[in-house]
């Protein structure tokens, strides 16, 4: 089978590259700058380009069988920064890729979402299913929805089996703390490096946290899954089902460390969800995946990685 990772060089696309590579697929990976960033050494295809001026995705889509899309031009906080762009750019360009796979007879893109922003705050329950109220604080979480929406349109109107995976909030080795991007791998690296991690709120805020290495599962199920039930939608929660809080992170992290972590805690931000914790019961029956590794499990892997980092 030939797959198209979009995206394919960044932290959940390098690991999902890695996977797919070694089981055989035949893997083409499409990023910015790819010559400059670390990638697994597989055997796969490179390509360099641009998603947001991309004008020849026909040509990039030729002879390929499933697209993975995990490219997001921006975040939940710069979405509210530059309030265009998440339309503008992520929007336009997915239609475009849509067309183009339309064309070549694509019927399967999957789309990374984010169950952080796409569910909003207001289901007063503990686990968010794939049917709970959709009311994003954030454009970031408006254009997931959007994209999600428009999938599901060329579903129902051109046969394809487009799948949409609502990713929680991963972490793991890869994850560069630098972007801010990541609690646990912000934290671990903040703590380790004796600097002050930034706390919005009092720190209850309650997350879902999934290993990297159990997004890439669920991805890779999401691949061979053919979804027949048209009574159900094809969108799965990839989470853990576990709420952890902030603060509990920060413990946890204090204990696996021995190192005492320095917070400032500043007040809460309207764009942040005070709990968002996925039910993933849907994504067991049908894709058949189920998160493997706990918070302190991923915690340890990825301080232990991150030492042979250093030590290489």
């Amino acid at each position: 089978m030939n797959v198209f990772i979009l995206g394919g060089a960044g932290f959940i696309g390098a690991h999902l590259t890695k996977k797919m590579c070694e089981s055989n697929y035949n893997v083409t990976v499409y990023d910015r700058h790819i010559t400059d960033k670390s990638l697994p050494d597989v055997e796969f295809t490179a390509i360099e380009g641009d998603f947001l001026t991309e004008d020849h995705f026909d040509n990039l889509l030729e002879n390929q069988d499933v697209v993975i899309h995990l490219i997001s031009t921006v975040s939940p906080y710069s979405s509210m920064l530059n309030i265009t762009d998440s339309y503008r750019n992520d929007v336009i360009k997915t239609l475009e890729l849509l067309e183009a796979a339309k064309r070549k007879r694509i019927k399967k893109v999957i789309f990374l979402s984010s169950g952080g922003t796409v569910y909003g705050d207001f289901n007063e329950v503990d686990l968010l299913n794939e049917d709970s109220n959709s009311h994003p604080l954030n454009h970031y979480g408006i254009m997931k929805l959007t994209i999600e929406k428009i999938l599901l349109m060329y579903n129902q109107l051109y046969d394809m089996n487009n799948i949409i995976l609502r990713v929680a909030n991963p972490y793991g080795p890869g994850q560069d703390p630098e972007k801010k991007i990541g609690a646990i791998s912000v934290f671990l690296d903040t703590i380790l490096t004796r600097n002050t991690i930034t706390v919005w709120g009092d720190g209850s805020t309650v997350r879902d946290y999934i290993e990297i290495s159990d997004v890439i599962e669920a991805v890779m199920s999401a691949v061979e899954y053919i979804h027949t039930e048209h009574n159900v939608k094809p969108i799965f929660n990839v989470g853990t089902g576990i709420g952890t809080s902030i603060i509990e992170i920060i413990k946890q992290i204090e204990i696996i460390t021995k190192v005492k972590a320095h917070v400032d805690y500043k007040g809460m931000r309207d764009i942040d969800v005070k709990r968002n914790v996925l039910d993933p019961r849907r994504a067991k029956e049908y894709l058949g995946f189920e998160s493997k590794i706990n918070v302190d499990q991923g915690i340890r892997k990825l301080l232990s990685e991150r030492d042979k980092f250093l030590r290489e």
